[in-house]
């Protein structure tokens, strides 16, 4: 059984190009520009934060520093001593993977990624996954196991009872209960992480509010089967687990 991986988006070879302005700037005053740039303008580009911000440039008594986009250079050029300023274009997206990094790197200096694309998928998800399909019942079923193989929590749906007892949130609880119950108290009670270096095996893609919570969970990778209809939040239209707000991200694969 064979699984394709959520790429995210932005995941290309070839970067779509944005216009940024660049300040020349001599070097004896590259660390005052720095400074007074970071007090003025240090959320500027929080968005293309993968972006480093100074670079050498051809001269070398001069530096090149990303400034700004050309819609805004005129109200905050007159801040700085600058003697140039110059257009250039620079991908508008984080490179996600090493070769693309490669690839960036002839516009302008980028900070390493985060994450390497593609992941190679765990060898063991096949053997769970087929167990559910085995053993599956009218109601959705999933398998938690951590990186040792072995099968911590079962479970399935139980939406008959409550309508968000989904099988990922069982899970969740019945591994909250698992981690009390194995003597893990303290570690339970100083963090929520409880599911960290874990694999969760399911038969239906999560929903949004389960994707969140396996976020919330710091789980490590996601297998599903069956993708949903409507509500699902790990496919190509809705990714909730590569957000960029959120503070964790986690490998998601899906059967063709």
């Amino acid at each position: 059984m064979q699984f394709q991986q959520l790429m995210p988006v932005g995941y290309v070879k070839q970067p779509a190009l944005k216009t940024f302005v660049l300040a020349k700037i001599k070097k004896e005053n590259t660390e005052k520009s720095i400074k007074l740039y970071k007090q003025k303008y240090h959320q500027y580009f929080y968005q293309h934060d993968y972006l480093k911000l100074i670079k050498q440039g051809q001269e070398k008594d001069h530096v090149l520093m990303l400034f700004c986009f050309p819609e805004d250079l005129e109200k905050m050029k007159g801040d700085f001593e600058i003697e140039e300023f110059l257009e250039i274009q620079l991908p508008s997206v984080a490179p996600i993977h090493k070769e693309q990094k490669s690839l960036y790197d002839g516009y302008w200096n980028i900070l390493h990624p985060n994450y390497e694309y593609p992941h190679r998928q765990n060898k063991d998800a096949p053997l769970k996954m087929q167990q559910i399909l085995d053993t599956k019942t009218t109601r959705n079923k999933c398998i938690l196991y951590n990186d040792e193989n072995t099968i911590v929590i079962e479970a399935e749906d139980e939406t008959h009872i409550n309508n968000v007892r989904h099988c990922v949130m069982v899970a969740m609880e019945k591994l909250a209960e698992h981690n009390l119950n194995e003597n893990h108290q303290r570690h339970f009670l100083e963090s929520q992480y409880y599911a960290r270096e874990m694999t969760l095996v399911t038969y239906f893609e999560p929903c949004i509010m389960c994707a969140m919570a396996l976020i919330h969970s710091r789980i490590n990778e996601v297998y599903y089967y069956q993708k949903r209809v409507t509500d699902g939040g790990l496919n190509d239209q809705l990714q909730v687990n590569n957000m960029k707000q959120l503070n964790h991200k986690y490998l998601v694969f899906y059967q063709n």
